[in-house]
């Protein structure tokens, strides 16, 4: 039992909800032996762990009389160290597990409502299934177990998919079910699908022509044509002091401005501006 304070070897505790561990040695060792630069061995992490470096053998007071001491208390060295030194004692414990080859991705179908085709669809695969099972498993497993050639999910994914023309081959069959027995039966499952399949909608769409009459024939209309308007010219300015065009009265190019006249007469221009 640890006291307060003391930490685990090989971890590191935090004050926080959560404790993080960090790798211990032995296991690091252990783990990684093959990428060690000195080589590496799996029987390090023993040594490490054990401390198999500083124990002291008492082989030789057993019998002193022999060189090499008691040869029931001697540590002797192994014949066989590791799979690292001795790779071909250790084939058999390998383990050679086929990779899983990754499923094709399906096609995402949307949401529906299910017509007179896909209702018969229903029908005739249920009774397939029924007359499958009871020919392969005989008429004592259907009673027993059910149509268990197909299960409901894969029923129901073939009739959605028939909907939207997804299935053509037995490969679509085989990669939009992940059905095992694709391969077996799928002819027959694609027979049935061809049979109640809705008739493809046609490209050309004919328009029924209304019988024409005289006195539908009208004269064309004709219609006015908007008239242009031209852009009205300003009339320029016309000067209350002098008279002239161009300017106004408090404009400085007037010959009558108070800046042009003397003193004696700015009265009577300030009178005429007003």
């Amino acid at each position: 039992m640890l006291a307060r304070g003391e930490e685990f070897p090989g971890q590191t505790l935090h004050t926080g909800k959560r404790r993080k561990r960090n790798l211990d040695v032995g296991l690091d060792l252990l783990i990684n032996a093959e990428e060690q630069s000195d080589g590496g061995c799996r029987r390090t992490v023993f040594n490490v762990c054990f401390d198999n470096a500083a124990a002291e053998s008492d082989h030789h007071e057993c019998n002193s009389i022999d060189t090499h001491g008691c040869s029931r208390c001697g540590v002797m060295d192994p014949s066989t160290c590791c799979d690292i030194h001795n790779p071909s004692d250790f084939t058999s414990y390998e383990s050679r597990v086929p990779k899983v080859p990754r499923a094709t991705q399906r096609s995402r179908l949307p949401k529906y409502t299910k017509d007179k085709y896909d209702y018969a669809l229903e029908n005739s695969l249920l009774d397939w299934c029924e007359q499958k099972t009871a020919t392969v498993y005989g008429w004592a497993g259907l009673n027993n177990d059910g149509p268990v050639i197909m299960s409901d999910s894969t029923l129901d994914r073939i009739i959605d998919c028939a909907h939207h023309r997804k299935i053509e081959t037995c490969q679509d069959l085989k990669r939009e079910m992940g059905w095992m027995d694709s391969d077996l039966y799928g002819d027959e499952v694609l027979a049935l699908i061809r049979r109640h399949a809705p008739p493809l909608p046609s490209v050309f769409v004919s328009t029924p022509l209304s019988r024409g009459t005289t006195s539908s024939i009208t004269t064309p209309t004709v219609v006015p044509l908007p008239q242009l308007q031209l852009p009205t010219t300003l009339r320029p300015n016309k000067c209350s002091a002098c008279g002239q065009e161009g300017h106004n009265a408090r404009n400085r190019v007037c010959l009558n401005h108070p800046s042009h006249v003397s003193a004696g007469n700015k009265e009577n221009v300030r009178r005429q501006m007003r």
